[in-house]
């Protein structure tokens, strides 16, 4: 994962991070593992770029969620932007996008990023 700082208009200080091709049950662990690197690095606020994602599945959902609850703890936030239309499905039928915040851009999730 390659990533990349951005800082919101209220100062809070971003980890941008676009995410592979597959974030399904091939991967579970090892997105896992990078994403809790990232937090243990000192980024508490996170932007996935979800642009390259084509496989999705229950292991996904379990991902961001967990991200998200790990976010929180650290006083921090996830949010999502670039959300493939099936992506975006599968958010909607699991009702995640009531809590997880989802742009169309990273500029709009850099700019209206919750705090």
């Amino acid at each position: 994962m390659r990533i990349r700082d951005a800082v919101t208009p209220r100062g809070q200080v971003l980890a941008i991070i676009p995410l592979e091709p597959a974030l399904d049950s091939t991967v579970t662990l090892e997105v896992r593992r990078q994403l809790q690197q990232i937090m243990e690095f000192g980024y508490h606020n996170l932007i996935l770029d979800m642009s390259q994602v084509n496989s999705f599945d229950s292991a996904g959902i379990g991902i961001l969620v967990s991200t998200l609850k790990r976010c929180r703890m650290a006083k921090g936030n996830l949010a999502l932007c670039h959300v493939p239309e099936m992506v975006q499905l599968a958010l909607e039928i699991a009702s995640i996008e009531q809590i997880l915040p989802i742009f169309k851009t990273e500029a709009e999730a850099i700019a209206n990023f919750p705090h």
